[in-house]
């Protein structure tokens, strides 16, 4: 009867250990011990509007495009929404021309990457700076990384973390957003994070700065050759930016 009694009490415990597991600890603040740094400064960009990148951006270690190959895309007001489930091995996905990815000069003193929306005006389109979805992928397995998250405006974020082959470790959500910086870290220090999506509901629109993250020191290229824009072309953009989205 003991026995039964601890072994019951035993389960339980673990039962609720593993409820209360959580695979992806969010932090506010910066991450210091990192060996990677995307800056986004080595990129052209320039002010509001900035410029469009119909591509796949590869900085350091690390990929963009608007989402990740078997995710799906769809539209509420003038922001992306993400669904569905990566097809492994994890690997990017350019979104449509104009609506894929843009780097601007935010707040006049740093280049930062958005996603860009589905407005459907023509060229320049309107409204959509911020708008979009967009998905990074490391080179590396991390257990740990960070980034700067700008014009943030009480909304809402999504971010999904995924292995190397398309698996959910988690899905988590920022909410009442700012100009804030996060620390995301992988539960029990695994090393297995290959990649994140993000999309938002923020009223103007967000993009990501500063992004930190671990890499071999040999192989973090020098600021000036590590941008290369592979898989598209790249639009001068005339887009405007929202005034709620100040650059």
């Amino acid at each position: 009867m003991i026995k039964s009694i601890v072994f019951s009490f035993v389960a339980t415990f673990l039962y609720i250990g593993q409820a209360l597991a959580t695979p992806i600890i969010v932090t506010p603040g910066s991450l210091s011990s990192s060996t990677g740094l995307i800056t986004f400064d080595d990129v052209l960009g320039g002010v509001s509007p900035g410029t469009n990148y119909d591509g796949i951006l590869v900085s350091n270690a690390a990929s963009f495009a608007e989402r990740f190959v078997g995710q799906t895309i769809t539209h509420s007001g003038g922001s992306d929404i993400l669904g569905g489930n990566p097809v492994g091995p994890l690997s990017l996905q350019a979104g449509e021309p104009s609506r894929n990815l843009n780097v601007f000069l935010y707040n006049n003193t740093s280049n930062v990457l958005d996603g860009l929306g589905p407005a459907r005006e023509e060229f320049p389109v309107e409204n959509t700076i911020g708008e979009g979805s967009f998905a990074v992928l490391f080179q590396y397995d991390q257990s740990q990384f960070g980034f700067d998250l700008v014009g943030g405006n009480a909304g809402n974020a999504y971010v999904s973390f995924f292995t190397r082959s398309g698996t959910l470790i988690d899905a988590i959500t920022l909410s009442g957003l700012s100009d804030q910086s996060y620390v995301f870290s992988r539960e029990g220090g695994y090393s297995d994070i290959a990649g994140i999506s993000i999309y938002n509901n923020d009223p103007g629109g967000i993009g990501i700065d500063n992004v930190r993250f671990y890499a071999p020191v040999s192989a973090v290229p020098e600021p000036a050759t590590s941008l290369l824009l592979i898989a598209g072309l790249v639009g001068a953009g005339l887009l405007r930016m929202r005034v709620r989205y100040p650059a």
